[in-house]
């Protein structure tokens, strides 16, 4: 049986909030809402969402510095969602970590699609591969000797 993917939308628009809840729900996501940084990142660690969505502009701390903080505990899909056209702001929220950005306003299908195909990509669900004692490589469980060069 397939767990139920979860997701953590932090938007300050009641509206937009409630819209991204239903149309995540609507694509079989358990949704946990927030209308700030500080709630939302609470959220993912205690929920580790498949996804997360948020804006830039959040009262307390913009949404930079959130994907920021995120990508620090968690490999969880950042999906910027902004009324910002600037390839700056789209360039920082990407070097910050976020996944995909998607400017404002959006259809629903174009949503849609965009999570469709962060959820394609795959995610580590391993620790990263490290080196040991003796050129033997472990990731994952596997160990592969390494010869000297």
């Amino acid at each position: 049986m397939n767990e139920q993917l979860t997701a953590v939308v932090m938007e300050t628009d009641p509206e937009l909030r409630e819209l991204l809840t239903a149309l995540l729900e609507g694509s079989g996501y358990r949704v946990h809402a927030s209308s700030t940084a500080r709630e939302g990142i609470q959220l993912a660690r205690k929920h580790q969402p498949d996804l997360v969505t948020t804006e830039l502009h959040l009262p307390g701390m913009d949404g930079l510095e959130a994907t920021r903080q995120i990508r620090a505990f968690s490999d969880t899909y950042i999906l910027i969602i902004s009324t910002s056209h600037d390839q700056l702001d789209v360039c920082l929220v990407l070097e910050a970590g976020a996944d995909a950005y998607i400017a404002k306003p959006f259809s629903p299908r174009i949503l849609q699609a965009r999570v469709d195909a962060l959820q394609r990509r795959p995610r580590n669900k391993f620790p990263a591969a490290r080196p040991t004692q003796g050129n033997v490589l472990h990731h994952g469980g596997v160990a592969q000797h390494i010869p000297a060069s």
